[in-house]
């Protein structure tokens, strides 16, 4: 039961079904319409842990119906990012063709200036192989020196194919995933001719890319504030000729971006990076590469009166101005030392009958080389329960060889009421203590089947 409690509370931050049927709320003797009252009895407490896990574990396992229940949710999401993906990667090739076509001068291009650079562009030996077919073009791309704003629409279909006719011995492109794609005031900042160590970019606010499928559906992309992102070099020089020089440091920020289709909308309030350049030795090589030292994502995804919101963020403590050695995997002296943070939250009905709010907050440390721990904070409506992991043995002896890491586990309630466990993997049967006192003891029955008996001499059934 308490490993599967655990698997269901890492599932959920994914919403990956867990499996098994679960308990029920009717089983909590301690609840007013689903709102918990106070036990009157450290016994009552005892009971109430069982009753609370059973009501967790009852609504993650009802996530395994999301697939099914969502799945038009799930299609608009997947049609609309490959319809935006479609148009903005048009768009981004006509805007660097025209920047690359000015040669650092301020310039106007209009539709059939950017036709011509888009079929120059894809012209090899004289043979003419097409990505886009467009029509109804009034698009225009302005170039500056530091910047490049794309304004106006387009009717494009996408090459899917190449047919060849054996018999007349010609060929045809097939294009489709027809849609009409509008850009309004979409601006990209870079430095584009200066001769700097640092180069900022930066998308712009208000820049919006908007598309209208065959079946006239409507998809937006929208930077509601500045986007950007930062290259530093250890030597000044044009942008385009740092060529394959690895940076000292990078980062970039997307901020308040957000995506619209059919009823859905998501909505990513931060992903944002830092990166430095690192010395790695592997044996008698040392190399350079830059690694993420710093990763924040933040976001909420709205359907109809549900909605999720995830806010993630995972950061290196190592000290990254050193040669970190590689030659032997993790080491006593090298190894990952992060802090990992998820919160994920929401309302979202599953497969139960009613929306209930949810959360699960994830605080994980790892600043020893054969340990860890994590805090999981979870709650479905108004019960709650506090997961306390300790891992052990994470490397082995041997880090060349397989092995199992120990881990131990502390489920507590708010009402005082906890059950201890050595080992989740190897457990037969734990105390159910408030204070320092028993009321009860949860045992494997067999396979996953488990239970919970009290003092009084009653047994509760715990979800399997």
């Amino acid at each position: 039961m308490f490993k599967k409690t655990f698997l269901a509370l890492a599932c959920s931050t994914v919403l990956v079904a867990c499996g098994g049927g679960g308990g029920n709320s009717s089983n909590n003797s301690n609840s007013d319409n689903g709102i918990p009252v106070a036990p009157k009895s450290d016994l009552d407490k005892a009971k109430q842990l069982i009753d609370t896990t059973n009501i967790i574990i009852a609504y993650f396992d009802s996530f395994d119906s999301l697939q099914t229940q969502y799945q038009p949710t799930f299609d608009a999401i997947s049609d609309a990012g490959n319809d935006i993906g479609n148009a903005t990667s048009l768009v981004i090739t006509l805007a660097a063709l025209a920047q690359e076509d000015a040669q650092g001068a301020t310039k106007e291009y209009n539709a059939a200036a950017l036709e011509q650079l888009l079929k120059d562009s894809e012209t090899y030996d004289g043979y003419y192989y097409p990505d886009y077919k467009l029509s109804n073009n009034n698009l225009n791309v302005s170039v500056k020196p530091d910047s490049v704003t794309v304004t106006g629409s387009v009717n494009a279909q996408y090459w899917k194919d190449y047919v060849w006719n054996s018999q007349t011995s010609t060929g045809q492109d097939i294009f489709g995933d027809d849609a009409t794609i509008t850009v309004s005031n979409l601006k990209l900042e870079a430095p584009f001719t200066a001769s700097a160590k640092t180069y900022n970019f930066k998308i712009t606010a208000g820049s919006t890319i908007t598309t209208k499928n065959k079946v006239n559906e409507d998809v937006s992309l929208t930077f509601k504030s500045d986007s950007t992102a930062q290259l530093a070099y250890k030597n000044s020089a044009p942008l385009e000729n740092q060529g394959n020089t690895t940076p000292e440091t990078a980062e970039f920020k997307f901020s308040n971006v957000v995506l619209k289709a059919k009823d859905v909308e998501l909505e990513l309030t931060e992903l944002s990076s830092k990166a430095k350049q690192i010395q790695f030795k592997n044996g008698a090589n040392t190399e350079s590469e830059i690694i993420p030292s710093e990763l924040i994502f933040k976001g909420k995804a709205i359907a109809g009166s549900e909605n999720l919101n995830l806010d993630a963020s995972i950061k290196l403590n190592n000290d990254l101005s050193k040669v970190i050695d590689v030659s032997n995997g993790e080491t006593l002296t090298n190894f990952i030392n992060a802090d990992l943070n998820i919160k994920l939250s929401g309302n979202v009905k599953g497969g139960a009958s009613a929306i209930k709010p949810f959360s699960v907050d994830l605080t994980a440390k790892r600043n020893e080389y054969q340990k860890g721990t994590a805090n999981i904070k979870v709650s479905v409506d108004k019960d709650a329960l506090t997961v306390d992991l300790k891992t052990d043995n994470l490397i082995g002896a041997n880090p060349n060889v397989s092995h199992e890491p120990t881990v131990s586990a502390k489920i507590s309630h708010v009402n005082g009421a906890f059950v201890d466990i050595a080992n989740i993997d190897t457990f037969t049967s734990a105390d159910i203590k408030v204070g320092t006192t028993k009321y009860g003891t949860v045992n494997k029955v067999s396979g996953s089947v488990y239970s919970a008996t009290f003092t009084d001499n009653t047994t509760k059934a715990i979800a399997p």
